[in-house]
């Protein structure tokens, strides 16, 4: 199910909200998010096994976007080219349409997405059932527009057979017969419907059908393909009005004789009615759309209507709703015979269209003279309701300010329909389709362009077009902006344009040709937004990301969460905003920078916002801290005073909030860093930016606990320019901590000879600054990495200096950490003795306070301990209840290392199934995480397991990328490694790699 999720959209990002809905419906289970990625990792492995191929299946926010080539699924290459038939049809060219379409429709296969579950699979698939019908229906229509009628017959009576309250297929066939001068079959087709729809549904059929019958009556020759259209294409004309040789004459439904000789009741002929047609001209060139607009002609079209039927398009400024509007009247017009009405009704400029003026325009449009229209609302509405009683009008108002402003325009005939466009939805009004326009699918978008510039443009830059798109959000209207510069400069390369949309604030000043322009359009939204409004808009967009959670933008906008919602969902409404899911609040790319370009007139504010959100972050970063390790005083050292954050009151709430926030959190730090570089260190703190490096920093601090996965992730060049920023600030405090991450963070990645450095100057400035709480946990780091770089006792002695200020701290969490890495480098150092009575002795001060992710630990590195003496049954014990803790508390790393080391006991011990399995699944989950040193770990338990299995080549492999990944990480396990691929028939334990 996630496939079809993400094929529908390629090169889309579809949210994990969106995701989770698809596959479960409103019955997701609360692990969804977990499964999810669990999913996507999954299939990201089969999709990508080729290595050196490009990735496929790519993150994007909190869900995914599938890199795809644009004619790779088959439902996107059946709308594209059923898109390129129309164009081929109104271009005159029937022959190439009807190609086209017969193309589509062999793309289909069985039942679209058979056996797949699921509320989207089943929207898919009658989806595509219906546009099926639609193609077919429009490719035999063709056929009989190019005089192939015979061979329509059968496929139209096996349409009809299967699907009898369809209308157009009867409609068709009658078409068919009449053309092969079978005209009282013809009439039977009629009958035969009429009798179906009477019994089984109760209703006439409709105008349609009952027209055509009344003019195969009258034996109407525009019935048959015109002359010169059949003349080239080499067919003879066929006799029409008789019936077939034999048949005898043909019977109407309502008596009389066939043909254009059957005698008339002669009836004074009435003054003809004006016949409107005030449709502004389709788009030449229009793209895509192709399901929607499929969708919005049958909802107008509907047959079994009992009342009037409306249809709107909601969407933001520029998305393309009046060129969709007007393409789809101009398909459905030809099913209203009595003409089409039109009106802008402004509603995005300061001064709407007046409802009375506009029904004047319509009266007068039907033949009312002006001076005789009422001058009352009222009296002109209940005019036009009478003028169009029993007329089949297409009524299309664009640009709709409000409900009330279309309900005073609306008929009250069921034969009228009135499709309208509005930035917001109208609630209230009998809508039968209500369709919220989104940007194009990135064919589309490389369609329109292909169409404006030339596909051969397109063609010799296929990357940079998609990027030119990706630059546009795939806004229509900024698509059609490139596309017309382009087409202007023959010379330009579309990689040339795209390099210009790169920076944020040059774009919009980019997307601006003649008299269309994309901050023309936007601000003519922006000009009927409240001062709240217009306030909230500015003040959220100053957060990056996909979508920002309803609490941070009442912390950004410093109100209470209830009126935040409030004011959102009213952006929300007005297309200046969207929802992606409850709660969650983001902007199109090209509407955040234009609301960015509005905040820069007050920078203050913006400063200040990003100050509150920080302020509610790092309060809750906070508490969440001291949920999830209860009595460490760190927490306290890092709270915030401005901000009481969300109150958490368990470690399940603590985490719950840190998987929901924490990427969203570190993605905010990365914005602030690359303001701060953007700036330079000098220029940063003239910019007022430096205050906010020291709650970025304990920001991150506090996440530590829940986020160990995403700190992999973390480059330290996110946080050497906040460090570099602190010190020119003259603030030591701040420059320790961010000391101390960035070599947190280069230790996690085994870059030891950096992690040391950073180290270094980490415990250097937290003395001079009198931060115990960070010295204590950089002089931890430091000894963790001099143990890995085999200094054992260099390492011992700084970590009973941090055992030391724990003490004095009465950070009992602290002293476990550093006292149980006391126990590690004992073992490194040959003495795995006393590590053994480490460990036990800090499990019995664990009995005093609980711990668990301490007692985690303690029993993992007694395990080593007793590997180490080779007392593989007790490491196999101090192992399994490390992983055990690890399972229940949600230490995935600490999981994936116990993994592999246990898997090495139980080799030892005889069990090479079990161990085999441990193997993989350490394997599986180091590779996850992309912790290359634990991949390497883990690869040489693999290729230990192997070759007691005497699977000899496939313990060369995985030693022998083993040994790649040591060398690349400079590690000196890669050596004991080469010796074992040395002696690969020798299956000997050999020592413990990489403790």
């Amino acid at each position: 199910m996630l496939a079809v999720l993400l094929l529908m959209r390629p090169g889309r990002p579809v949210g994990a909200a969106d995701l989770i809905h698809g596959i479960w419906g409103a019955e997701a289970p609360n692990a969804a998010m977990t499964t999810l990625r669990t999913f996507a990792w999954r299939w990201r492995k089969v999709l990508e096994s080729d290595r050196a191929a490009p990735s496929v299946l790519v993150s994007d926010g909190d869900g995914y976007r599938l890199i795809l080539p644009t004619d790779s699924v088959d439902a996107l290459r059946a709308e594209s080219l059923a898109a390129q038939a129309e164009r081929a049809g109104a271009a005159g060219r029937l022959e190439e349409s009807r190609d086209l379409l017969n193309s589509a429709l062999a793309l289909w296969e069985g039942e679209p997405l058979a056996g797949i579950p699921g509320p989207c699979a089943e929207y898919h698939r009658q989806r595509f059932s219906e546009l099926r019908l639609v193609l077919l229906e429009e490719r035999i229509s063709l056929d009989l527009e190019l005089g192939k009628a015979a061979r329509c017959v059968p496929e139209l009576r096996s349409i009809t057979a299967q699907d009898p309250f369809r209308e157009r297929p009867y409609c068709l066939l009658m078409r068919a017969f009449y053309q092969t001068g079978r005209q009282a079959e013809a009439l039977a087709v009629f009958r035969a419907a009429r009798q179906t729809f009477i019994d089984e549904l109760g209703v006439e059929p409709t105008v349609e059908l009952q027209n055509l019958h009344r003019r195969v009556l009258d034996g109407d020759p525009t019935l048959v393909p015109s002359a010169p259209t059949r003349a080239a294409y080499g067919l003879s004309q066929p006799t029409v009005g008789a019936a077939p040789s034999g048949a005898g004459a043909a019977t109407g439904a309502h008596g009389g004789e066939a043909g254009p000789s059957r005698a008339r009741k002669l009836e004074p002929s009435a003054p003809a009615l004006p016949r409107p047609a005030q449709l502004p001209a389709d788009a030449v060139d229009f793209t895509g759309r192709t399901p929607l607009a499929t969708a919005l002609c049958l909802a107008l079209t509907a047959p079994d209507r009992q009342a009037l039927a409306m249809v709107s398009i909601v969407g933001m400024g520029g998305v393309g709703k009046t060129t969709l509007a007007l393409h789809v009247a101009h398909r459905a017009r030809a099913s209203f015979p009595d003409g089409q009405l039109y009106a802008d009704l402004r509603g995005s400029d300061t001064v709407p269209a007046d409802p009375g003026t506009v029904l004047a325009g319509f009266l007068t449009a039907l033949g009312i003279a002006s001076e005789s229209l009422p001058d009352d609302l009222a009296a002109r509405g209940a005019l036009f309701r009478s003028a169009v009683d029993g007329r089949r009008l297409l009524i299309v108002l664009d640009d709709a300010k409000d409900a009330a402003q279309v309900r005073a325009l609306l008929p009250g005939s069921a034969g009228c329909v009135v499709l309208v466009t509005a930035r917001r939805r109208l609630p209230g009004l009998p809508a039968a389709l209500q369709s919220d326009l989104e940007g194009f699918h990135p064919p589309e978008a490389i369609e329109l362009l292909s169409q404006v510039i030339g596909e051969h443009r397109v063609a010799a830059e296929p990357e940079a077009a998609l990027a030119l798109a990706e630059a546009c959000g795939f806004l229509p209207l900024a698509v059609r902006i490139v596309a017309s510069r382009l087409a202007a400069r023959p010379r330009w390369t579309i990689g040339s344009l795209s390099d210009r949309l790169v920076d944020e604030q040059r774009r919009i000043d980019e997307l601006r040709v003649g008299d269309l322009a994309v901050e023309a359009t936007f601000e003519l939204g922006y000009e009927q937004l409240t001062e709240e409004q217009a306030r909230a808009f500015r003040l959220v967009a100053a957060v990056d990301g996909p979508a920002a959670p309803l609490t941070w933008a009442a912390a950004l906008l410093g109100i209470p969460v209830f009126e935040a919602e409030d004011l959102l969902e009213s952006l929300v409404d007005v297309a200046m905003l969207e929802s992606p899911g409850v709660g969650r609040y983001g902007y199109h790319d090209l509407l955040r920078a234009f609301a960015r370009r509005k905040a820069k007139a007050d920078p203050v504010a913006t400063a200040d916002a990003v100050d509150r959100l920080l302020d509610h972050l790092l309060a809750t970063a906070c508490s969440a801290f001291q949920q999830a390790v209860p009595g460490d005083p760190m927490g306290g050292a890092l709270r915030s005073a401005r901000s009481s954050g969300l109150p958490l009151t368990s470690a399940a709430e603590a985490r719950a909030w840190a998987a929901s926030e924490g990427e969203n959190a570190y993605a905010l730090v990365e914005q602030i860093t690359r303001a701060v570089v953007a700036d330079g260190p000098e220029d940063a703190h003239r910019a007022g930016r430096v205050p906010v490096v020291g709650p970025v920093i304990d920001l991150l601090i506090a996440l530590s606990p829940f986020t160990a996965d995403i700190l992999v992730k973390l480059s330290v060049s996110t946080v050497v320019p906040l460090a570099e920023a602190a010190a020119r600030a003259g603030d030591r405090k701040a420059e320790g901590r961010a000391r101390f991450l960035c070599g947190n963070i280069a230790l996690s990645q085994s870059r030891l000879g950096e992690a040391r450095s950073q180290a270094l100057l980490a415990v250097q400035a937290c003395r001079e600054a009198g931060d115990a709480f960070i010295l204590r946990q950089a002089l931890n780091d430091l000894g963790l990495a001099c143990a890995l770089m085999s200094r054992h006792e260099q390492s011992i002695g700084y970590y009973e200096e941090a055992i030391a200020i724990a003490r004095d701290l009465g950070h009992r969490s602290g002293e476990v950490v550093s006292t149980v890495n006391v126990a590690l480098a004992r073992i490194r150092a040959g003495q795995a003795d006393d590590a053994v009575r480490i460990c036990r002795d800090v499990l019995t001060l664990l009995k005093t306070f609980r711990d668990d992710a301490g007692e985690a630990y303690a029993r993992y590195v007694l395990g080593l301990a007793h590997h180490e003496l080779e007392r593989y049954e007790e490491a196999a014990a101090d192992l399994t209840a490390c992983l055990e803790l690890c399972v229940a508390i949600g230490l995935r790393r600490r999981e994936a290392q116990a993994r592999y080391r246990l898997a090495d006991a139980l080799r030892l011990l005889g069990s090479p199934v079990r161990a085999a399995e441990q193997a993989r699944r350490a394997l599986s989950a180091c590779e996850e995480f992309g912790d290359q040193r634990d991949q390497a770990n883990a690869l040489v338990v693999a290729g230990r397991v192997y070759m007691d299995q005497g699977r000899t080549d496939d313990a060369r492999g995985a030693l022998e990328r083993a040994r790649e990944l040591y060398r690349r990480l400079g590690l000196p396990d890669a050596d004991t490694v080469a010796s074992l691929l040395d002696e690969l028939t020798d299956p000997v334990a050999g020592p413990v790699l990489g403790c």
